[in-house]
């Protein structure tokens, strides 16, 4: 089974990347076949309809779109700013939307998400579900929702939360159990 993974932070040390790697490691050890895409390989000027109307989607907006759409299922970790979706990861949610095909529909979808504050991205999540199971993608109830992210993980990276990691696995394999019910469902 193949699943994007994607963190909605472009910062490198972000803690929504360092959460996206105990889950990446998670459905790998699992057996999935992971692809990780780093929205810096993506590079989207805010969305325009005009860009789209007179140049059609960019290239870039394509090979992500070609990237989600290979795969069965798709982890988020996004961080959450001013209540809601960071603007990078609302965009390429926007982009890849368009062009007359839609990665998203059918896609199962698990969330998580880290922050500093004291709600961590509890006010982001309802935004992020909404949108995308607009877009027809099947998004998980379950959450990963980190608070106090900067008590999670020390300076240099190093988790410091030994809950974290089981909750984490546990959440990825019953996010890969999902897909597979899913996709036999749908294959019969």
């Amino acid at each position: 089974m193949r699943i994007a993974a994607i963190a909605g932070s472009l910062r490198k040390d972000s803690y929504n990347r360092r959460l996206l790697a105990i889950g990446v490691s998670a459905l790998r050890k699992s057996g999935a076949d992971v692809d990780e895409l780093d929205l810096r390989e993506f590079p989207l000027a805010v969305y325009d309809g005009d860009i789209e109307s007179e140049q059609g989607l960019p290239e870039v907006a394509w090979k992500l779109k070609s990237r989600i759409a290979a795969c069965q299922g798709i982890v988020i970790a996004c961080p959450e700013y001013n209540a809601s979706i960071p603007g990078t990861f609302k965009n390429v949610i926007d982009w890849t939307s368009r062009g007359g095909s839609n990665p998203w529909q059918g896609k199962v979808i698990a969330l998580m998400g880290a922050s500093n504050g004291p709600w961590g991205t509890q006010r982001m999540m309802p935004h992020l579900r909404q949108s995308l199971s607009l877009l027809g993608a099947i998004v998980i109830p379950q959450q990963i929702n980190v608070a106090s992210a900067g008590s999670v993980w020390d300076a240099e990276g190093k988790l410091l939360d030994d809950k974290l990691a089981p909750r984490v696995e546990k959440f990825a394999r019953e996010f890969l159990h999902v897909t597979e019910r899913l996709r036999a469902d749908k294959d019969h």
